[in-house]
């Protein structure tokens, strides 16, 4: 493989030497910020010397971390890649142990006097956000003993997800599926999607069958962790004085249960929508009976339907010009300069993300499978990448880590111009029929799906909080009678759907899903805007990404004329969504 579709993590660190430099470094910092243990509320200048502190060990571990985290990622089973992986856990363990008393001791100090330290001290107000942040987190501070005894089973509470993700990504084994032309291709996580979308149905049925075998095979095992993870959450929640781990996630990215409840009504009130797309598929396909395993094909497809790399790069500038000369010239520099990690190898991490290294750049996992798809998730990732960028290049550390509501939105502005470019600019009708049914489709897994994870999520934490004992049969049949709600009757939903769970690896971020669809329905929104050349909005689009945490999400958001809270972004994304169907309709 090309080094050039590979990391290269030199640009954190050129050698080992730099690295173990920073391990020192960080516990020299760690031992001097205990010297303040017990003194931040006796004067400004102390608690701007704890914030400095920390702030300077936030960007050594950070590089540490990433380092250790990409390398890992790469080859999960490399054994050296895996003992810095897990030497970086047990730093930040100590970090976590460390620092455990500034929260508490911060809670101590009355709000007046946060305050009157603020007005007093200049060097201060560079803190003043987090500062504030930490004033209005105090009912859910505990004390000092509390907070230590927490921070030391850290790294235990958060060992559900490294769990799931070594049985799924590295133990599990899928076999193979054999192609049209005889030859025998790996089932992997990676290589899922591009057999799901395969025009051949057997082979679709094959790799669904095979990959829900297995996850069937090991359903016991993987309910208990995931109901141990969100037995943790719901504990924390409790301890943490939230009303429930729901208001507890919304609150981390600053957004609200209202926000929440008001996407899985507004959805669930114009289900009837996504039953119409099922009708289509059905119609498309030619089918008497639409199985889960033929959801995700696109029967428009026109010719082989591949992009490798190069093409999809080309496609990914002329779609996002409209977000300006600096934005495309960084995506240039990303694309020459070793920001992404392209295809799937064997025991790397499945799926991709961008992780954003302050003071180096953003890092890029994909894996890749050349299809219209991978074409997208490359524009969606290098969002969340452009949205590193601008933040981490405005903003301090602690302002620059934007909240996951945020970052949604930027990657899926992306998505949205994309496929509007892909289907503006082509003129064969039959290619253009083939994007915009892509783009229904993602509007489908992104809006209407994750709104039933994030339905399902509620349930299993309500009745995790209700003290209610929940067997794996019974996770699973709530999965499949969801299923059966949002695909309607015109979808038969397979016995092995009821497993598809497990194979959700952002379960065991709660709450997490959610964010997907209220941000494509604030993209659809910011694209449309974007694409009409309204007067001042690119400007105000690009200082939100520059202002990273510097304010809240929902007010963030307000100030680019969108309302999270009323439900219209919701509404009009279902809006589009249904035109988009009835566009389609029109050709077909």
């Amino acid at each position: 493989m090309e080094n050039k579709y590979c990391w290269n993590l030199k640009d954190i660190y050129e050698s080992n030497k730099e690295l173990e430099n920073d391990f020192i470094k960080v516990e020299e910092l760690l031992e001097k910020l205990q010297t303040l243990k017990g003194n931040l509320g006796k004067s400004s200048n102390n608690l701007f010397e704890c914030y400095d502190l920390l702030e300077k060990i936030t960007m050594l571990i950070s590089k540490i971390d990433a380092f250790a985290t990409l390398q890992f990622h790469q080859d999960m089973a490399k054994e050296e890649s895996v003992k810095l992986y897990k030497r970086v856990e047990n730093l930040v363990d100590v970090y976590n142990s460390k620092t455990s008393y500034i929260e508490p001791e911060i809670n101590d100090i009355s709000n007046d006097t946060l305050y009157s330290f603020l007005d007093e001290n200049e060097n201060l107000k560079k803190y003043e956000r987090t500062i504030k942040k930490m004033i209005k987190n105090k009912p859910h501070i505990l004390n000092n003993d509390i907070e230590q005894v927490l921070s030391n089973y850290s790294s235990v509470l958060g060992s559900f997800n490294n769990i799931y993700t070594l049985l799924c990504d590295v133990d599990f084994k899928f076999g193979y599926i054999t192609l049209e032309d005889g030859t025998k291709k790996d089932l992997t996580h990676g290589s899922y999607i591009s057999f799901m979308t395969d025009k051949n149905r057997n082979i679709r049925k094959e790799a669904f069958s095979k990959l829900h075998e297995k996850y069937k095979e090991y359903i016991n095992t993987i309910s208990e962790n995931y109901i141990s993870s969100v037995k943790e959450d719901t504990i924390t929640a409790r301890l943490r004085n939230y009303e429930s781990s729901l208001e507890k996630a919304v609150k981390k990215d600053n957004s609200s249960v209202i926000v929440y409840d008001k996407l899985l009504k507004i959805v669930d009130g114009n289900i009837s929508i996504n039953h119409k797309f099922m009708q289509l598929k059905k119609k498309l396909l030619g089918l008497d009976k639409l199985h889960v395993y033929d959801t995700l094909v696109n029967p428009l497809t026109v010719g082989s339907g591949k992009f490798d790399i190069e093409d999809a790069k080309k496609v990914i500038k002329k779609a996002l010009a409209p977000l300006g000369k600096e934005y495309v010239n960084m995506l240039d520099y990303a694309f020459d300069n070793n920001w992404f990690d392209v295809y799937e190898r064997e025991n790397k991490y499945s799926g991709g993300y961008n992780m954003g290294v302050y003071g180096v750049h953003p890092y890029i996992l994909l894996n890749y499978s050349d299809d219209i798809e991978s074409v997208s998730t490359v524009a969606h990732e290098f969002g969340h990448a452009m949205h590193s960028y601008y933040s981490s290049k405005n903003q301090d550390i602690f302002n620059s880590q934007y909240t996951i509501m945020i970052a949604e939105i930027a990657s899926t502005v992306n998505e949205i111009l994309l496929a509007e470019y892909q289907i503006n600019n082509e003129k064969d009708i039959q290619k253009k029929k083939s994007y915009i049914y892509s783009l229904i489709d993602r509007i489908r897994s992104t809006l209407i799906s994750q709104t039933l994870f994030a339905e399902f999520e509620k349930i299993i934490h309500g009745k995790v909080e209700n003290s209610e004992t929940l067997s794996s049969n019974e996770i699973c049949d709530i999965f499949y009678n969801l299923q059966k709600k949002y695909l309607g009757e015109d979808a038969y939903i397979d016995e092995y759907t009821k497993y598809d769970w497990a194979r959700i690896p952002h379960f065991y971020r709660p709450f997490y899903v959610y964010k997907y669809a209220t941000g494509i329905s604030c993209a659809i929104d910011i694209a449309t805007k974007i694409l009409n050349n309204e007067e001042g909005f690119l400007d105000k689009y690009i200082n939100m990404l520059s202002l990273g945490d510097l304010k809240d999400s929902l007010e963030l958001l307000k100030d680019i004329g969108i309302d999270l809270e009323s439900g219209e972004p919701i509404k009009e994304a279902l809006k589009y969504y249904d035109k988009k169907i009835l566009e389609l309709e029109k050709l077909i």
